[in-house]
């Protein structure tokens, strides 16, 4: 294991101290979770992301669907 310094201003490390005791983990333990969850979310681990790639017609259609919806009940009146 290797040992590093960081700089962090006063209210962030407290902000940090404060979630690590909600979590009843360390500071380092939360920030090795904090690591983990920003490499899932970057590298594409979504279970839902990819849900539908085998289905490009069904996604076609549902925005379609999701388009004769907005222009049919639009979410925005024109002038507000």
């Amino acid at each position: 294991m290797e040992a590093i310094a960081l700089q962090l201003d006063t209210q962030t490390l407290e902000r940090a101290r404060k979630l690590a005791a909600s979590r009843q983990c360390t500071l380092e333990e939360l920030l090795k979770d904090l690591i983990e969850y920003l490499e899932r979310i970057a590298g594409g681990d979504d279970p839902f992301l990819g849900m539908f790639a085998d289905e490009p017609i069904l996604i076609d259609q549902v925005v379609a669907s999701a388009m004769q919806a907005r222009e049919a009940h639009p979410l925005r009146q024109n002038g507000v």
